[in-house]
């Protein structure tokens, strides 16, 4: 009987050890992943070659490390045996691992580690193995595109025509982009991507049929505003494919840059819209807080599509924004996988890794104190005075305080524009009026009435 007690132990010790030590065998994979996205690259054979080396490289590494686990767990598990056989007349070639009682002590012993729950346990919402499968797909551009051409070609042999007329909601963070999303999306009208599709951002067809929850719970998001979601809901997640396409080439370190779609480019967009419609006659609807980085090369290219450009009185937006910033900058450190997920689908509008939008001929920004909001008004003012400079019967400049007033009038102006009428009149009106207690330039708020006025009344301010 204290054999197999000795035995349930070497087995709690090996399984403990490689338990703890659990991140080798999930960066093992992630290399494993990454390996085989630098094998696929179409880059020039030298820069591939340099890929391939360092990935090769760090895939050597954890390998050894986890061979390295593995015999210290069996030299720790082997450790309770032979004190038990210096102890006892019975010697090692005595005792039978094979027989039926010594493996259920054993495996008894190597379940007991992941009964025990962990000391540290993370307050994510999304548990380890998730968190290694969204970093094994979404840190991987290469095979993301791969899997998004199989799809391609999937709806272009069902016969798919390509639509270029699409609805696109954007605007600064905390500007009522979600809840004019909401509202259009409620008509049952669009197709937009979801909470579902992720991590497969680039393949949601193909997950689909592995992944497809039918009924989903409703809880408050991480903004801690008010605006419940459910793997059902739509969110801004198309942004994930222009940061695969342009390679991330347009994020700098403290800043987003304003550049140039190709024609190559703008046709992968139609199609990955296709395949996020998946064969309905539905109209393609996204929201996308960094869509005019691109907007004047899609423009260009595109005269059918709609955009519409939310923005809230700058004295209430910059607070938002300010108190959303420190909110996140805090909750990243606590969960650095918020981080994580933010940088993937490219929203650095607050929090550690935000950054500025930096439009060619734009105004730009001289704060530099986040904590300030002076900061916020001045990041209001360079986002909304590009707005100014568009100028198509296609592109809707909107204030959330009109959408608010009347939002059943706002939702069925942008459904005319695709000869949509909406029968619904459900949308409630609402105040957007809140306490603003932070310091700020009255010169800087000056100059952001003046740029919020004209967008109310859609002119140049003087």
């Amino acid at each position: 009987m204290i054999l197999y007690l000795v035995l349930l132990l070497s087995g709690f010790v090996a399984l403990f050890i490689i338990k703890l030590k659990r991140a080798y065998f999930f960066n093992l994979a992630e290399q494993s992943v990454s390996l085989l996205n630098d094998l696929l690259t179409n880059e020039e054979d030298d820069v591939k070659l340099e890929l391939l080396q360092s990935s090769t490289n760090n895939l050597i590494k954890s390998l050894f490390k986890n061979v390295l686990l593995f015999i210290i767990a069996i030299a720790m598990a082997f450790l309770p045996v032979y004190v038990f056989s210096i102890l006892t007349p019975a010697s090692l070639s005595e005792i039978n691992f094979a027989s039926w009682q010594s493996i259920v002590a054993i495996s008894i012993g190597a379940t007991v580690p992941f009964l025990i729950p962990s000391k540290h346990k993370s307050d994510s919402n999304y548990s380890e193995l998730s968190q290694l499968l969204h970093r094994m797909v979404l840190n991987n551009y290469t095979i993301g595109y791969k899997l998004f051409k199989r799809e391609v070609k999937t709806v272009e042999k069902q016969g798919n025509q390509l639509n270029e007329k699409f609805l696109i909601v954007t605007g600064l963070a905390r500007s009522g982009t979600t809840s004019l999303l909401n509202a259009i999306q409620q008509t049952g009208q669009f197709s937009s991507l979801n909470y579902a599709n992720m991590p497969f951002l680039m393949s949601p067809n193909c997950w689909k049929k592995i992944y497809n929850p039918k009924e989903t719970e409703q809880k408050e998001r991480s903004h801690g505003d008010g605006i419940k979601i459910g793997l059902d809901s739509t969110e801004a997640l198309e942004e994930y494919f222009f940061k695969l396409k342009a390679n991330d080439n347009f994020i700098e370190d403290e800043l987003l840059k304003e550049y140039a779609l190709e024609s190559e480019d703008y046709v992968d967009y139609l199609n990955y819209q296709s395949i996020v419609k998946n064969k309905s006659n539905k109209t393609y609807l996204a929201k996308n807080n960094n869509f005019l980085l691109r907007y004047n090369s899609l423009r260009e290219l595109n005269k059918k599509f709609t955009v519409v450009v939310l923005c809230r009185h700058p004295l209430y937006h910059a607070a938002s924004l300010l108190e959303k910033h420190l909110f996140y900058s805090n909750l990243q450190v606590e969960d650095p996988f918020v981080l994580e997920y933010m940088n993937w689908l490219g929203h650095h509008e607050f929090g550690i890794n935000q950054k500025v939008f930096e439009f060619k001929n734009g105004r730009g920004i001289t704060s530099t104190d986040k904590t300030k909001l002076d900061y916020w008004l001045e990041v209001w003012i360079n986002y909304y005075s590009k707005t100014l400079t568009i100028v198509d019967s296609n592109t809707i400049l909107l204030t959330y305080e009109q959408f608010c007033q009347n939002p059943n009038k706002v939702v069925n102006n942008i459904l005319s524009k695709f000869s949509i009428q909406d029968v619904s009149e459900s949308l409630e009106t609402h105040n957007n009026i809140r306490k603003v207690e932070y310091k700020y330039s009255e010169e800087m708020l000056d100059e952001a009435l003046k740029v919020y006025r004209a967008i109310e009344h859609n002119k140049q301010p003087h």
